[in-house]
Protein backbone atom coordinates (compact mmCIF):
# COMPACT_ATOMS: atom_id res chain seq x y z
CA UNK A 1 0.00 0.00 0.00
CA UNK A 2 1.17 3.04 -0.68
CA UNK A 3 -0.58 6.45 0.97
CA UNK A 4 0.27 9.71 -0.40
CA UNK A 5 -2.59 12.05 1.37
CA UNK A 6 -0.07 14.44 3.07
CA UNK A 7 -2.18 14.90 6.21
CA UNK A 8 -1.67 11.06 7.43
CA UNK A 9 1.73 12.21 8.24
CA UNK A 10 1.81 15.43 9.03
CA UNK A 11 1.01 15.28 12.55
CA UNK A 12 4.21 12.98 13.38
CA UNK A 13 5.77 16.09 11.23
CA UNK A 14 7.04 13.58 8.48
CA UNK A 15 7.53 14.56 5.09
CA UNK A 16 6.91 11.95 2.26
CA UNK A 17 8.98 11.22 -0.72
CA UNK A 18 7.94 13.68 -3.35
CA UNK A 19 5.29 12.05 -6.52
CA UNK A 20 6.32 14.06 -9.15
CA UNK A 21 7.30 12.52 -12.48
CA UNK A 22 10.93 12.21 -13.17
CA UNK A 23 12.05 12.74 -16.75
CA UNK A 24 15.21 10.29 -16.56
CA UNK A 25 14.70 7.90 -13.94
CA UNK A 26 17.91 5.96 -12.19
CA UNK A 27 18.20 2.45 -11.51
CA UNK A 28 20.93 0.43 -11.02
CA UNK A 29 22.64 -1.45 -14.19
CA UNK A 30 22.67 -5.19 -14.49
CA UNK A 31 26.01 -6.94 -15.94
CA UNK A 32 25.58 -9.88 -18.09
CA UNK A 33 24.10 -13.18 -17.07
CA UNK A 34 25.30 -15.77 -15.62
CA UNK A 35 22.73 -17.86 -14.95
CA UNK A 36 18.86 -18.00 -15.66
CA UNK A 37 15.98 -17.59 -13.80
CA UNK A 38 12.43 -19.12 -13.93
CA UNK A 39 9.04 -19.17 -13.05
CA UNK A 40 6.17 -21.48 -12.25
CA UNK A 41 4.88 -22.41 -15.55
CA UNK A 42 1.83 -22.33 -14.17
CA UNK A 43 2.11 -19.26 -12.47
CA UNK A 44 4.42 -17.28 -14.81
CA UNK A 45 4.54 -16.80 -18.83
CA UNK A 46 8.04 -15.47 -18.04
CA UNK A 47 10.00 -18.36 -18.71
CA UNK A 48 14.10 -17.15 -18.61
CA UNK A 49 15.71 -13.52 -17.71
CA UNK A 50 18.84 -12.51 -17.11
CA UNK A 51 20.02 -12.52 -13.44
CA UNK A 52 22.04 -9.91 -12.17
CA UNK A 53 25.89 -10.47 -11.83
CA UNK A 54 27.61 -10.97 -8.64
CA UNK A 55 30.99 -10.26 -7.46
CA UNK A 56 32.67 -13.79 -6.71
CA UNK A 57 34.63 -12.50 -3.63
CA UNK A 58 31.50 -10.42 -1.56
CA UNK A 59 28.76 -12.48 -2.91
CA UNK A 60 28.03 -16.26 -4.05
CA UNK A 61 24.90 -17.37 -5.88
CA UNK A 62 26.11 -21.14 -5.90
CA UNK A 63 23.03 -22.36 -3.95
CA UNK A 64 21.13 -19.84 -5.70
CA UNK A 65 17.81 -21.45 -7.35
CA UNK A 66 17.94 -21.60 -10.91
CA UNK A 67 13.79 -20.92 -10.45
CA UNK A 68 11.21 -19.53 -8.14
CA UNK A 69 9.78 -22.18 -5.34
CA UNK A 70 6.42 -23.81 -6.44
CA UNK A 71 3.35 -23.04 -4.51
CA UNK A 72 2.83 -25.64 -1.69
CA UNK A 73 1.01 -28.48 -2.95
CA UNK A 74 -1.05 -28.59 0.07
CA UNK A 75 -1.44 -24.72 -0.19
CA UNK A 76 -5.81 -24.13 1.11
CA UNK A 77 -8.00 -24.02 -1.92
CA UNK A 78 -10.74 -21.19 -1.97
CA UNK A 79 -13.55 -20.76 -4.11
CA UNK A 80 -14.98 -17.19 -3.97
CA UNK A 81 -18.33 -15.61 -5.14
CA UNK A 82 -19.24 -12.08 -5.20
CA UNK A 83 -22.43 -10.67 -6.19
CA UNK A 84 -22.99 -7.26 -6.36
CA UNK A 85 -26.18 -5.54 -5.90
CA UNK A 86 -27.92 -3.19 -9.15
CA UNK A 87 -26.71 -0.19 -6.89
CA UNK A 88 -23.44 -1.29 -6.22
CA UNK A 89 -24.14 -0.64 -2.87
CA UNK A 90 -24.06 -4.22 -1.67
CA UNK A 91 -21.97 -7.55 -2.15
CA UNK A 92 -23.12 -10.55 -1.51
CA UNK A 93 -20.82 -13.43 -0.95
CA UNK A 94 -19.66 -17.23 -0.44
CA UNK A 95 -16.80 -18.98 0.43
CA UNK A 96 -15.63 -22.30 0.30
CA UNK A 97 -12.40 -23.09 1.67
CA UNK A 98 -10.31 -26.90 1.74
CA UNK A 99 -7.79 -26.90 4.30
CA UNK A 100 -4.84 -29.42 4.89
CA UNK A 101 -3.23 -27.77 8.11
CA UNK A 102 0.19 -28.69 9.18
CA UNK A 103 -0.04 -28.49 12.59
CA UNK A 104 -2.70 -30.50 14.96
CA UNK A 105 -5.81 -27.68 14.88
CA UNK A 106 -8.78 -27.49 17.07
CA UNK A 107 -10.58 -24.38 15.75
CA UNK A 108 -10.92 -22.41 12.56
CA UNK A 109 -9.87 -18.64 12.42
CA UNK A 110 -11.19 -16.19 9.95
CA UNK A 111 -10.11 -12.18 9.70
CA UNK A 112 -12.72 -9.86 8.84
CA UNK A 113 -10.78 -6.48 7.42
CA UNK A 114 -14.21 -5.12 6.63
CA UNK A 115 -14.99 -4.23 9.81
CA UNK A 116 -11.86 -2.52 11.02
CA UNK A 117 -13.02 0.80 12.80
CA UNK A 118 -11.33 3.53 10.30
CA UNK A 119 -13.07 1.27 7.47
CA UNK A 120 -16.17 1.15 9.35
CA UNK A 121 -16.02 4.60 10.05
CA UNK A 122 -16.74 5.36 5.95
CA UNK A 123 -20.28 3.08 5.92
CA UNK A 124 -18.43 -0.13 4.83
CA UNK A 125 -18.71 -3.44 6.50
CA UNK A 126 -18.75 -6.89 6.57
CA UNK A 127 -21.59 -9.10 8.26
CA UNK A 128 -21.03 -12.92 8.16
CA UNK A 129 -24.89 -14.51 7.84
CA UNK A 130 -23.20 -18.09 8.06
CA UNK A 131 -20.30 -20.20 8.75
CA UNK A 132 -19.99 -24.10 9.67
CA UNK A 133 -16.98 -26.35 9.04
CA UNK A 134 -16.37 -30.27 8.55
CA UNK A 135 -16.32 -31.43 13.02
CA UNK A 136 -17.29 -27.80 12.81
CA UNK A 137 -19.59 -26.41 15.88
CA UNK A 138 -20.99 -23.18 16.68
CA UNK A 139 -18.90 -20.24 14.86
CA UNK A 140 -18.43 -17.23 17.84
CA UNK A 141 -17.07 -13.63 17.11
CA UNK A 142 -13.45 -11.67 19.02
CA UNK A 143 -13.42 -8.15 19.02
CA UNK A 144 -10.10 -7.99 18.11
CA UNK A 145 -10.01 -4.31 17.75
CA UNK A 146 -12.68 -3.99 15.00
CA UNK A 147 -15.41 -1.50 15.23
CA UNK A 148 -18.01 -1.84 18.39
CA UNK A 149 -21.04 -1.83 15.56
CA UNK A 150 -19.72 -4.83 14.05
CA UNK A 151 -19.39 -8.81 14.54
CA UNK A 152 -15.64 -8.47 15.67
CA UNK A 153 -11.86 -8.71 13.73
CA UNK A 154 -12.18 -12.32 13.73
CA UNK A 155 -14.53 -14.74 13.17
CA UNK A 156 -13.58 -19.05 15.06
CA UNK A 157 -15.52 -21.80 14.56
CA UNK A 158 -14.51 -24.39 16.94
CA UNK A 159 -13.57 -27.74 15.95
CA UNK A 160 -15.58 -30.78 17.36
CA UNK A 161 -12.22 -33.04 18.05
CA UNK A 162 -8.68 -31.93 17.75
CA UNK A 163 -7.86 -32.55 13.79
CA UNK A 164 -4.58 -33.96 13.31
CA UNK A 165 -1.70 -32.21 11.36
CA UNK A 166 -2.47 -33.91 7.54
CA UNK A 167 -6.19 -34.03 7.52
CA UNK A 168 -8.39 -32.08 5.11
CA UNK A 169 -11.33 -30.03 6.89
CA UNK A 170 -13.55 -27.67 4.55
CA UNK A 171 -15.50 -24.81 5.63
CA UNK A 172 -18.64 -22.85 3.72
CA UNK A 173 -19.23 -19.28 4.78
CA UNK A 174 -21.41 -16.77 3.63
CA UNK A 175 -21.38 -13.05 4.12
CA UNK A 176 -23.01 -9.56 3.11
CA UNK A 177 -20.49 -6.22 2.41
CA UNK A 178 -21.62 -2.97 2.70
CA UNK A 179 -19.69 -0.66 0.82
CA UNK A 180 -19.93 3.30 1.71
CA UNK A 181 -18.54 6.42 -0.04
CA UNK A 182 -15.31 6.38 -1.51
CA UNK A 183 -12.09 7.38 0.20
CA UNK A 184 -8.46 5.85 0.51
CA UNK A 185 -9.74 2.70 1.77
CA UNK A 186 -9.78 -1.30 0.13
CA UNK A 187 -13.29 -0.36 -0.01
CA UNK A 188 -15.63 2.13 -1.42
CA UNK A 189 -17.97 3.58 -3.98
CA UNK A 190 -17.62 6.73 -6.19
CA UNK A 191 -20.62 8.04 -8.62
CA UNK A 192 -18.87 10.07 -11.52
CA UNK A 193 -20.18 11.43 -15.04
CA UNK A 194 -19.37 8.01 -16.47
CA UNK A 195 -21.52 5.67 -13.57
CA UNK A 196 -21.04 4.60 -10.31
CA UNK A 197 -17.78 2.67 -9.81
CA UNK A 198 -17.42 0.15 -6.92
CA UNK A 199 -14.13 -1.58 -5.34
CA UNK A 200 -13.40 -4.21 -2.66
CA UNK A 201 -10.15 -5.89 -1.49
CA UNK A 202 -9.89 -8.29 1.74
CA UNK A 203 -13.70 -8.63 1.53
CA UNK A 204 -13.85 -12.28 2.40
CA UNK A 205 -13.40 -14.12 5.65
CA UNK A 206 -9.73 -14.32 5.33
CA UNK A 207 -7.75 -17.65 6.63
CA UNK A 208 -5.41 -16.51 9.01
CA UNK A 209 -3.05 -18.75 8.81
CA UNK A 210 0.43 -19.89 8.58
CA UNK A 211 2.32 -22.63 8.11
CA UNK A 212 4.40 -23.91 10.25
CA UNK A 213 3.11 -21.58 12.90
CA UNK A 214 -0.56 -21.65 13.02
CA UNK A 215 -3.32 -19.10 13.60
CA UNK A 216 -2.49 -15.80 13.65
CA UNK A 217 -5.43 -13.63 16.25
CA UNK A 218 -3.75 -10.30 15.98
CA UNK A 219 -5.82 -7.37 16.60
CA UNK A 220 -7.27 -5.06 13.14
CA UNK A 221 -5.32 -2.05 13.77
CA UNK A 222 -6.56 1.39 13.82
CA UNK A 223 -5.42 3.21 10.43
CA UNK A 224 -5.69 2.19 6.97
CA UNK A 225 -2.68 0.06 6.42
CA UNK A 226 -2.44 -4.45 6.23
CA UNK A 227 -1.96 -6.00 9.31
CA UNK A 228 -2.66 -9.62 7.51
CA UNK A 229 -1.01 -12.85 7.37
CA UNK A 230 -2.55 -15.63 4.83
CA UNK A 231 -0.87 -18.35 2.61
CA UNK A 232 -0.59 -18.03 -1.42
CA UNK A 233 -4.20 -20.42 -1.94
CA UNK A 234 -5.16 -22.10 -5.01
CA UNK A 235 -7.79 -19.39 -5.69
CA UNK A 236 -11.20 -19.36 -8.31
CA UNK A 237 -13.09 -15.93 -8.43
CA UNK A 238 -16.18 -15.21 -9.51
CA UNK A 239 -17.98 -11.99 -9.88
CA UNK A 240 -21.52 -11.43 -10.84
CA UNK A 241 -22.51 -7.62 -11.62
CA UNK A 242 -25.09 -5.95 -13.22
CA UNK A 243 -24.71 -5.63 -16.64
CA UNK A 244 -23.04 -2.31 -18.47
CA UNK A 245 -20.07 -2.53 -16.16
CA UNK A 246 -16.66 -4.23 -16.37
CA UNK A 247 -14.83 -6.05 -13.70
CA UNK A 248 -11.22 -5.63 -13.28
CA UNK A 249 -9.79 -8.44 -10.58
CA UNK A 250 -7.29 -10.60 -9.07
CA UNK A 251 -6.98 -12.97 -12.46
CA UNK A 252 -7.89 -10.75 -14.68
CA UNK A 253 -11.36 -12.07 -15.96
CA UNK A 254 -12.25 -11.93 -19.63
CA UNK A 255 -15.20 -12.85 -21.77
CA UNK A 256 -18.22 -12.89 -19.10
CA UNK A 257 -21.19 -14.57 -19.49
CA UNK A 258 -24.34 -13.94 -18.77
CA UNK A 259 -26.49 -14.76 -15.71
CA UNK A 260 -29.67 -13.88 -16.32
CA UNK A 261 -29.57 -9.63 -16.37
CA UNK A 262 -26.17 -9.92 -14.98
CA UNK A 263 -22.73 -10.77 -16.14
CA UNK A 264 -20.17 -13.50 -14.85
CA UNK A 265 -17.20 -12.92 -14.67
CA UNK A 266 -14.83 -15.78 -13.45
CA UNK A 267 -10.99 -15.68 -12.90
CA UNK A 268 -8.39 -18.58 -11.70
CA UNK A 269 -4.82 -17.94 -9.62
CA UNK A 270 -2.71 -20.61 -8.98
CA UNK A 271 -1.50 -19.00 -5.63
CA UNK A 272 -3.15 -16.21 -4.54
CA UNK A 273 -3.13 -14.25 -0.62
CA UNK A 274 -6.24 -12.21 -1.45
CA UNK A 275 -8.19 -10.71 -4.21
CA UNK A 276 -9.19 -7.30 -5.40
CA UNK A 277 -12.49 -6.03 -7.43
CA UNK A 278 -13.45 -2.87 -9.30
CA UNK A 279 -17.15 -2.46 -11.05
CA UNK A 280 -17.49 0.06 -13.53
CA UNK A 281 -17.74 1.88 -16.53
CA UNK A 282 -13.90 1.30 -17.02
CA UNK A 283 -12.29 2.76 -20.19
CA UNK A 284 -10.15 -0.08 -20.81
CA UNK A 285 -6.17 -1.40 -22.64
CA UNK A 286 -4.99 -4.78 -22.93
CA UNK A 287 -1.44 -4.87 -23.58
CA UNK A 288 1.16 -7.45 -23.24
CA UNK A 289 4.35 -6.29 -21.89
CA UNK A 290 6.92 -9.21 -22.23
CA UNK A 291 4.97 -11.87 -22.19
CA UNK A 292 2.61 -10.45 -19.11
CA UNK A 293 -1.15 -9.36 -19.86
CA UNK A 294 -1.24 -5.79 -18.34
CA UNK A 295 -5.34 -4.95 -18.30
CA UNK A 296 -5.52 -1.36 -17.42
CA UNK A 297 -8.84 0.48 -16.50
CA UNK A 298 -9.86 3.99 -15.42
CA UNK A 299 -13.15 6.26 -15.03
CA UNK A 300 -12.09 8.25 -18.27
CA UNK A 301 -10.11 7.35 -21.17
CA UNK A 302 -6.91 9.98 -20.60
CA UNK A 303 -6.69 9.21 -17.16
CA UNK A 304 -5.58 4.90 -18.59
CA UNK A 305 -3.68 6.22 -21.17
CA UNK A 306 -1.38 8.14 -18.97
CA UNK A 307 -1.38 5.07 -16.24
CA UNK A 308 -0.46 2.44 -19.59
CA UNK A 309 3.38 3.68 -20.00
CA UNK A 310 3.82 3.80 -16.49
CA UNK A 311 2.74 0.18 -15.39
CA UNK A 312 4.67 -1.11 -18.49
CA UNK A 313 7.86 0.55 -17.68
CA UNK A 314 7.31 -0.87 -13.69
CA UNK A 315 7.10 -4.41 -14.70
CA UNK A 316 10.43 -4.13 -17.13
CA UNK A 317 12.17 -2.69 -14.77
CA UNK A 318 11.19 -4.87 -12.10
CA UNK A 319 11.71 -8.15 -14.11
CA UNK A 320 15.36 -6.84 -14.64
CA UNK A 321 15.76 -6.16 -10.79
CA UNK A 322 14.15 -9.49 -9.33
CA UNK A 323 13.30 -12.05 -12.21
CA UNK A 324 10.12 -13.16 -13.76
CA UNK A 325 6.93 -11.56 -13.22
CA UNK A 326 4.74 -13.30 -10.72
CA UNK A 327 1.66 -13.32 -12.60
CA UNK A 328 0.59 -14.00 -16.20
CA UNK A 329 -1.35 -10.96 -16.10
CA UNK A 330 -1.87 -8.00 -14.10
CA UNK A 331 -4.47 -5.67 -13.83
CA UNK A 332 -4.99 -2.24 -13.07
CA UNK A 333 -8.17 -0.22 -11.59
CA UNK A 334 -8.20 3.57 -11.12
CA UNK A 335 -10.67 4.30 -9.13
CA UNK A 336 -12.67 7.33 -8.60
CA UNK A 337 -10.90 8.13 -5.22
CA UNK A 338 -7.89 9.51 -3.51
CA UNK A 339 -5.04 8.59 -1.87
CA UNK A 340 -2.41 6.43 -2.92
CA UNK A 341 -3.15 2.34 -3.97
CA UNK A 342 -3.57 -0.90 -2.56
CA UNK A 343 -1.81 -3.79 -3.72
CA UNK A 344 -3.20 -7.19 -4.36
CA UNK A 345 -2.08 -10.34 -6.25
CA UNK A 346 -2.52 -9.94 -9.77
CA UNK A 347 -4.13 -7.01 -9.14
CA UNK A 348 -4.06 -3.36 -8.08
CA UNK A 349 -6.32 -0.94 -6.82
CA UNK A 350 -5.32 2.59 -7.92
CA UNK A 351 -6.65 5.71 -5.91
CA UNK A 352 -3.69 7.93 -7.38
CA UNK A 353 -2.22 8.32 -10.27
CA UNK A 354 1.02 9.92 -9.12
CA UNK A 355 4.27 7.67 -10.88
CA UNK A 356 5.79 6.33 -8.06
CA UNK A 357 2.81 4.44 -6.82
CA UNK A 358 2.65 2.65 -10.05
CA UNK A 359 6.13 1.70 -9.14
CA UNK A 360 5.61 0.88 -5.58
CA UNK A 361 2.07 -1.02 -6.09
CA UNK A 362 3.83 -3.13 -9.06
CA UNK A 363 6.48 -3.72 -6.74
CA UNK A 364 4.36 -5.63 -4.06
CA UNK A 365 3.41 -8.29 -7.02
CA UNK A 366 7.23 -9.35 -5.63
CA UNK A 367 6.97 -8.29 -2.04
CA UNK A 368 3.69 -9.50 -0.44
CA UNK A 369 2.11 -11.08 -3.37
CA UNK A 370 4.61 -13.45 -4.30
CA UNK A 371 7.31 -13.45 -0.96
CA UNK A 372 4.91 -13.09 1.52
CA UNK A 373 5.35 -12.25 4.81
CA UNK A 374 3.15 -11.23 8.55
CA UNK A 375 1.65 -7.96 7.32
CA UNK A 376 0.80 -8.02 11.05
CA UNK A 377 4.41 -8.69 12.65
CA UNK A 378 6.58 -8.01 9.90
CA UNK A 379 5.16 -5.01 7.71
CA UNK A 380 8.34 -3.98 6.52
CA UNK A 381 9.61 -6.79 4.97
CA UNK A 382 6.98 -5.80 2.04
CA UNK A 383 6.51 -2.16 2.16
CA UNK A 384 10.23 -0.95 2.90
CA UNK A 385 10.68 -2.94 -0.10
CA UNK A 386 8.28 -1.66 -2.59
CA UNK A 387 9.46 2.04 -1.22
CA UNK A 388 12.91 0.94 -2.32
CA UNK A 389 12.12 -0.24 -5.52
CA UNK A 390 10.87 3.27 -6.05
CA UNK A 391 14.58 4.20 -5.57
CA UNK A 392 15.65 1.99 -7.88
CA UNK A 393 14.04 2.90 -10.44
CA UNK A 394 12.67 5.75 -10.18
CA UNK A 395 15.63 7.73 -8.41
CA UNK A 396 13.93 8.38 -5.38
CA UNK A 397 16.03 8.39 -2.65
CA UNK A 398 15.28 8.21 0.97
CA UNK A 399 17.31 10.43 2.81
CA UNK A 400 20.27 9.25 5.15
CA UNK A 401 18.86 10.75 7.88
CA UNK A 402 16.28 8.59 8.22
CA UNK A 403 18.00 6.35 9.41
CA UNK A 404 18.54 7.94 12.83
CA UNK A 405 14.73 7.93 12.97
CA UNK A 406 13.45 6.46 16.61
CA UNK A 407 12.15 2.95 16.42
CA UNK A 408 13.20 -0.14 15.26
CA UNK A 409 12.13 -0.95 11.12
CA UNK A 410 10.97 -4.56 12.26
CA UNK A 411 8.41 -3.96 14.39
CA UNK A 412 4.39 -4.93 14.61
CA UNK A 413 1.53 -3.04 13.20
CA UNK A 414 0.09 -3.05 16.20
CA UNK A 415 2.72 -1.63 18.14
CA UNK A 416 2.00 1.66 16.71
CA UNK A 417 -1.81 2.10 18.00
CA UNK A 418 -3.18 4.61 16.01
CA UNK A 419 -0.05 6.46 15.28
CA UNK A 420 -0.36 6.09 11.46
CA UNK A 421 2.54 8.81 10.99
CA UNK A 422 5.19 6.57 13.02
CA UNK A 423 4.00 3.32 11.36
CA UNK A 424 4.24 4.90 7.90
CA UNK A 425 7.57 6.70 8.13
CA UNK A 426 9.22 3.85 9.96
CA UNK A 427 8.36 1.16 8.25
CA UNK A 428 8.51 2.27 4.94
CA UNK A 429 10.81 5.15 4.67
CA UNK A 430 13.45 4.01 7.71
CA UNK A 431 12.80 0.56 5.91
CA UNK A 432 13.77 1.84 2.22
CA UNK A 433 16.74 4.08 3.72
CA UNK A 434 17.96 0.71 5.34
CA UNK A 435 17.75 -1.01 2.33
CA UNK A 436 19.32 1.25 0.24
CA UNK A 437 22.55 1.75 3.18
CA UNK A 438 22.76 -2.22 2.87
CA UNK A 439 23.30 -2.22 -0.77
CA UNK A 440 25.73 0.81 -0.81
CA UNK A 441 27.69 -1.06 1.59
CA UNK A 442 28.15 -3.93 -0.29
CA UNK A 443 27.72 -2.51 -3.73
CA UNK A 444 24.83 -2.77 -6.38
CA UNK A 445 25.71 -6.42 -7.83
CA UNK A 446 26.74 -8.53 -4.70
CA UNK A 447 23.09 -6.71 -3.18
CA UNK A 448 21.01 -7.81 -6.53
CA UNK A 449 22.20 -11.14 -6.81
CA UNK A 450 21.31 -11.44 -3.55
CA UNK A 451 18.01 -10.09 -3.61
CA UNK A 452 16.80 -12.79 -6.71
CA UNK A 453 18.08 -15.74 -4.65
CA UNK A 454 16.21 -13.98 -1.71
CA UNK A 455 12.93 -14.02 -3.82
CA UNK A 456 13.48 -17.45 -6.03
CA UNK A 457 13.67 -18.95 -2.55
CA UNK A 458 10.93 -17.82 -0.81
CA UNK A 459 8.27 -17.46 -3.42
CA UNK A 460 4.97 -18.24 -2.72
CA UNK A 461 5.96 -18.72 1.04
CA UNK A 462 5.79 -16.27 4.18
CA UNK A 463 9.50 -15.03 4.51
CA UNK A 464 10.75 -13.72 8.16
CA UNK A 465 13.63 -11.76 8.81
CA UNK A 466 15.58 -14.17 9.60
CA UNK A 467 14.67 -15.88 5.92
CA UNK A 468 16.20 -12.14 4.94
CA UNK A 469 19.41 -12.70 6.46
CA UNK A 470 19.93 -16.51 5.47
CA UNK A 471 20.03 -14.70 1.69
CA UNK A 472 22.92 -11.98 2.71
CA UNK A 473 25.14 -14.43 4.76
CA UNK A 474 27.64 -13.70 2.68
CA UNK A 475 27.37 -9.96 2.94
CA UNK A 476 27.77 -9.60 6.48
CA UNK A 477 28.49 -5.69 6.12
CA UNK A 478 24.55 -5.34 3.97
CA UNK A 479 23.21 -7.41 7.74
CA UNK A 480 25.16 -4.79 10.12
CA UNK A 481 23.65 -1.81 8.13
CA UNK A 482 20.31 -3.38 8.72
CA UNK A 483 20.67 -5.10 12.19
CA UNK A 484 21.63 -0.83 13.37
CA UNK A 485 18.42 -0.05 12.15
CA UNK A 486 16.49 -1.99 14.07
CA UNK A 487 15.13 -4.71 11.13
CA UNK A 488 17.28 -7.90 11.52
CA UNK A 489 17.28 -9.89 14.97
Amino acid sequence: MRRLAAGVVAAAAIALSACGAHSSPAGPTHASASASLTGPASTSTVTSLPAASTTPATASTTNCPTAYAAPDPNRPQVSLRFVLSPDLTTVTGTEHVVFTPDLPIDRLVFRLTANTPGTVAQNNRIVVTSARASGGGTPRYVRAGAAASTQGGLLVIPLASRVPAGQTITADLSFRLTLGAGSFDRFGRSDTSAGRFAWFGSAQPLLAWQRGVGWHSEKLIGFTAESATSEAADTDLTVVAPAGNTVIASGNPTAPTHSGSDLLWRSHLDAARDVSVAVGPFALRDIAVDGVALRVGAYDAATRDDLVPEFRRAIRRLVSLYGPFPFPSLAVARVPSGGGGIEYPGSILMLDSGRMVAVHETAHQYFYAMVGDSQALHPWLDEAFAQNAEELIDGTPEARSNLKARGAVDRSTESYGTDAGSYYFVTYHKGAAALQAARSAVGPKAWDAAMRCYVAANAWRIATPSDLEAALATLPAAVAVLRRAGALP
